[in-house]
Order: structure tokens, then sequence, then C-alpha cells
């Protein structure tokens, strides 16, 4: 297996160049494990096999994104006050991988619906609660380990690498979702994720290697109330800190509707299910374009104006869908035409995912004091944490109200993100 003597030779190398690559091989093998079950296609799929609710259609990707943010400003005490913080990464890796493996379990088993839709979200949210564990010590050895100036070209290549993994990825899900598929459901979704266990086990080990140097003098650990105190404070102090997390805040209120256009397609508009796969080989292509270009311009551009190229990649995709909302309402498209008419909008939902992606940490990072490093990651994470889980109430307004209300909202908040990032200053770089 070529794992084996790609480490070793990651291993003989100086030790800023070695961390700096075994921080990409782990986002290779993580962008191809997420796009083996991505949340927005794949696993949104796979819950609307065992349910009609858009409520839970529609908690599958904030469930995900949300419970990575939401626990990381509550250890963010504890975690400042560790000298090597890839301690606890370590152990929340554990942890994620027996969760994952449950998952594929699970579906291998194939109990009956109502018990396989349990047990996903059971093993599904301590996967992802596990992963908020691991997130902030993950930022944090980022932060210490790769230089400011090489942040944005960091995630741009862990983002690129597992892109073009991502391309078989999706190519594979596209067959297995197909009617010509050898597997049936949810043999289908069983192989997706044993594949995606795989690809996260070796990404896990990648970042385990990684060689941090021990803070000289860590803070001490402190009460979350104290810690609560002291991010209110900075909120209220750095502007810039209070822009950043009204822009991404409103990006991701912006995306709730993603999750639903797919299955608007399939189940009200009458397009192929196949169409899944193609979507997500499209919303890969553009997101190994968009590293490309944005990667060789970080330096000229800066990372306000990355993350101004993901505000306008959002407001262009959610515009495109309700063209076609009104299309289908006015002019009876449906089908075919319907399904291909989304093709650009996940092309603009790779543009807009990469771009945020490759700039909002690298900001963040610049614009935190390195001491107070981990209470601006942890208390932002949180902050983005709760509004993610938020977006889990866009079943109830699809329910309620219908689809179009839901795009209406969205391309509203791309309008909030749009006018925050407009005031928001990019910070002076260090020499």
């Amino acid at each position: 297996m070529l794992y084996c003597p790609l480490v070793s030779r990651l291993a003989s190398l100086p030790a800023a160049s070695r961390n700096f690559w075994l921080g990409v091989l782990n986002g290779l093998f993580f962008t191809l494990a997420e796009t083996l079950i991505d949340p927005t296609l794949v696993l949104v799929a796979f819950v609307s096999r065992l349910t009609d609710s858009p409520v839970l259609i529609g908690l599958v990707a904030p469930l995900r994104d949300g419970a990575w943010f939401l626990p990381q400003f509550w250890l963010s005490g504890y975690v400042q006050s560790l000298p090597v913080k890839l301690t606890l990464y370590r152990r929340t890796a554990v942890a994620r991988l027996i969760t994952w493996g449950a998952l594929a379990a699970l579906t291998l088993a194939a109990p009956a619906p109502g018990v396989m839709l349990v047990g996903f979200f059971i093993a599904f949210g301590a996967y992802a609660i596990a992963s908020g564990f691991g997130g902030l010590a993950f930022m944090e050895v980022v932060a210490k380990t790769v230089p400011p100036s090489r942040r944005v070209v960091f995630f741009a290549w862990r983002l690129f690498s597992g892109g073009l993994a991502g391309l078989g990825a999706a190519a594979l899900v596209r067959w297995l979702l197909s009617e010509a598929a050898p597997l049936a459901f949810p043999g289908n979704f069983s192989l997706l994720f044993g594949l995606g266990w795989i690809a996260a086990a070796l990404g896990l080990a990648a970042f385990g290697l990684i060689r941090e140097p021990p803070d000289v003098r860590p803070r001490p650990r402190v009460s979350a109330g104290i810690q609560l105190g002291r991010a209110w404070q900075a909120l209220r102090a750095d502007a810039s800190f209070r822009r950043l997390i009204y822009v991404r805040s409103s990006l991701l209120l912006a995306g709730a509707a993603v999750p639903f256009f797919a299955v608007y397609v399939r189940t009200q508009l009458g397009g192929p299910p196949e169409m899944v796969g193609a979507y997500l080989s499209v919303y890969t292509v553009a997101s190994l374009f968009t590293n490309v270009v944005l990667g060789r311009l970080a330096g000229r551009l800066g990372n306000r104006r990355l993350l101004l190229v993901g505000v306008w990649a959002s407001l262009a995709m959610t515009g495109l869908v309700a063209a076609l909302a009104g299309a289908a309402a006015g002019w009876g498209v449906s089908g075919p035409t319907a399904a291909w008419w989304l093709v650009p909008a996940f092309a603009l939902a790779g543009v807009r995912e990469t771009s945020v992606g490759i700039s909002g940490q690298p900001l963040l990072m610049e614009i935190a004091p390195a001491d107070d490093r981990p209470l601006y990651l942890g208390f932002s994470n949180t902050l983005l944490g709760v509004v993610l889980l938020s977006t889990g109430l866009s079943g109830v307004v699809v329910a309620a109200l219908g689809f179009e209300t839901l795009l209406g909202v969205s391309l509203a908040a791309g309008l909030l993100a749009w006018l925050a990032a407009r005031r928001l200053q990019e910070p002076p770089r260090p020499a």
C-alpha cells in the first residue's frame, strides 16, 4: 500500500515541511471520506429513503457541522492549559472511528427502517460530537505548526488534494446510487460508509504523526464562566472579530437550503435520483478549480477578498435555484430539465464552500492574539455551532411554509453576509 512508504518519506523531511504535508495528507483522506458520505447529498439521500419528514432530512447537515462547532468554547479553558494539544486530538480520533464504524455496521445489519433511522442519528450525532471535541485541538495544532503566510496555501492544498481523490469517490457514489448499482439499499450505503471509515482512519493517523512544539507558558485552566466573560469582552473590543462572526453566521444561514436542492428537484419536479452523483462530481470539480485559482491569488487578494468570493457565490447559487422554482411554477419546468438546472448551482456551491474553507479559519487566526487563540477559536466556533444547529429548523420551514420560503430566507442571509463583509478589514500580516 502506498500510504506507509509515503508516511516514511514524510518522516525524513525537516520538521516544518513534515508537519505541513502530514496536515495536507490528513485533509486529503478526510475530504475523500466526506465525499463518500457527503451530508448535503449522500446522507440526505440515505435519510430520505427512511423517512419523508423534512424536519429529519433538514437536520442531517446541521447536526454534523453544528456538533463540530458547538463544544469548542466550553473546551477552550481546558485546551489553553495543555502544553501539547495533539494529545486531545488523538484521544478523540479513537472515539470518532468507533462511532463511524458503528454507522457502517448499522447499515450492514439492515434492521427495520425506523430502527435504522434512530440508530443513524445516534451514531452520526456521537461521531459529530467527538469531532467537535477534537476540532479545537486541530486548529491549535495548525496555528502552532503552520506559519501565517502558509495557512491559506495549507488549507487550499488540503481541499485540492482531497478534491482530486474525491473525483473518483463521486463517480463511485453516482454508480452505487443509480438503478444499475450491484448493491440494493441499504447495502450500497453500507459500502460507502465502510470506505469512508477506512479513509478517515488513514487521515486521523496522518495528523497524529505531527510533532507539535509544546507551549512554553500555557495559560492556566479557567472555568467556563470566566472564559465567557473574557470572550464577551473580546467580542465588544475587537471589531474585526465581531464582523467576521457576522459574515460567517450569515453565510451558514444562507446555506440552509442547500440540502433540499436535490430533494426538491427529485420529489417535486420529478428529477432522476442518479443525478446526485452528477451534482457531487460538479461540486468536486468546482472546488478543485477554485482551490487552484484562489490558492495562486491568495497572496495578492488577501483572506478578506477570498471570503467575499464565497459570499458572491452563495448569492448566485441561491438566486439560480430561486429562478428554477419560479420557472417550475410559471412554465412547468420539471424532470431532466429541472435536474440539469441544478448543475451550475452545485458548481457555485463548490466555489462557495472552498472560498470560505480556505479563508475563514486563516482570517480568524490572523485576527486572534496568539495567547488568546483558543478563546477566539473556541468562542467563534461555538457561536457558529449554535447558528448551524438553528438551520436544522429549515425542515420546519419547508414543511410549514414551503421550499420557496426557505430560499427567500437564504437570499436575505446572503445579503446580510455581503453587507458585513464589506466592512471587514484585512488584518496586517506579520513580516
